[in-house]
């Protein structure tokens, strides 16, 4: 089967209409549901728990739409999902400096369609290097395989694949006055060959002049250039952002953070409609009593990975979650999601049948202590899509129960 026929069955699979075959506009998608937070200019590392810490889990999950496809094109299918996985962390103190290794590996069994089964794996350095006493590096790693989430495909094709991240952000902080900010990053997305037209690099690059008062906060201007090549589908993204992020712990039971700036995306080698205005990323935290925590959260970005055929995506989140420890071993959690998403990609290439869609995600989980080490939890969840046309929307239910011990 030839690129161009393999790109139409995954454009009619999608619910496209393909225009011209040279060109798909194709690309992976971040994980809907999930609010989308950018690592930012501002950050603090450190060792709470030097050594080794292994953490194998279980889980268990009923999900009764897992290809995300609507009522209208296909009848839904279910599952049962087991889950084994195994986390691991290293925290090692060396001198000034402190590392952080993280591991994640874990296996998806789909008792009825077990050709769907596959491997997850997620591994991750971090770290602080102190010069000096007074300016600091950290450096980013980090490499991902994964089974891709349907949210976008909207049928039963599987694509998997590797995210790779290597960041490195500088800067020499001061209890009072002004100090300088860096920050270098390059990601990639690289997908199977029937899904290599979403390939993509994207390189980043951000500076800025902080400033701290213990009565104020923390404050900064910044400015960050990025770009995104994704060579198949012939598209240049470049995103210019210039705002000012503000970090506070305003009293022991709020806690503040917003980043606010003005956005400009374009691209080129197609046709795209470019966007310019706000951008933001705005987090607040309140804890009315020591046993109750309430988080807030709400952003505008740039995506460039996205399974809907687009240039780049003008993705809108706001999120709101809640922790209630209402015994000494049991915590309750909830939460609920809503974000747009605008697709603006090149009519030439392909062409959508819808520029926009919705989507919304309601969770509640309970976590039970069985000690100090052993921890049961059960989770459910809710996910609907709305597209601006009515295709491809889906409604999704699980419903899972875990289980992990800590070493």
């Amino acid at each position: 089967m030839g690129n161009a026929t393999l790109f139409g069955v995954v454009a009619q699979t999608l619910g496209v209409t393909v225009l011209a075959m040279p060109h798909p506009a194709v690309a992976q998608t971040e994980r809907l549901g999930v609010p989308l937070i950018p690592i930012p200019l501002l950050g603090t590392s450190g060792v709470n728990q030097p050594g080794l810490s292994v953490t194998p889990t279980a889980e268990v999950a009923y999900d009764d739409n897992i290809f995300r496809t609507s009522d209208d094109r296909a009848a839904p299918v279910d599952d049962i999902i087991v889950t084994p996985a195994l986390r691991a962390s290293y925290q090692r103190q060396l001198g000034q400096n402190d590392l952080r290794v993280d591991g994640d590996l874990g296996y998806s069994f789909y008792t009825q369609n077990t050709d769907r089964s596959r491997v997850r794996a997620d591994i991750r350095g971090s770290g602080t290097i102190r010069i000096a006493g007074i300016c600091q590096i950290q450096p980013d790693l980090r490499l991902t395989r994964q089974q891709a989430d349907y949210g976008d495909i909207n049928g039963p094709i599987d694509n998997f694949q590797t995210f790779s991240t290597l960041a490195v952000k500088a800067s020499c902080p001061r209890a009072v006055g002004f100090f300088p900010l860096a920050e270098l990053s390059r990601r990639t997305t690289r997908n199977d060959t029937l899904f290599n037209f979403a390939d993509q690099t994207l390189v980043s690059a951000a500076g800025g002049i902080g400033y701290a008062r213990p009565s104020l906060g923390q404050a900064a201007l910044f400015y960050r250039y990025s770009r995104a090549d994704r060579p198949t589908i012939g598209v240049v993204n470049r995103i210019d952002e210039a705002g000012v992020t503000f970090n506070r712990a305003v009293v022991s039971r709020v806690e503040m953070s917003v980043d606010l700036h003005y956005l400009q995306a374009s691209s080129k080698g197609a046709n795209v409609r470019p966007y310019r205005g706000a951008g933001w990323d705005i987090d607040l935290v309140f804890r009315p009593i020591p046993r109750i925590l309430f988080k807030g959260e709400a952003g505008r970005r740039i995506v460039n990975d996205s399974l809907v055929p687009a240039g780049f995506t003008v993705q809108t989140d706001y999120a709101l979650s809640t922790e209630w420890r209402f015994a000494e071993r049991t915590l309750l959690r909830g939460g609920a999601v809503l974000g747009r998403r605008q697709f603006r990609g090149d009519p030439l290439v392909i062409a959508a049948p819808f520029s926009s869609d919705r989507f919304s995600s309601l969770t509640l989980g309970l976590t039970r202590a069985m000690g100090e080490r052993l921890n049961l939890t059960l989770d459910a969840q809710r996910t609907s899509r709305r597209t601006n046309t009515g295709l491809n929307n889906y409604d999704a239910d699980r419903v899972a129960a875990g289980v992990s011990y800590r070493f």
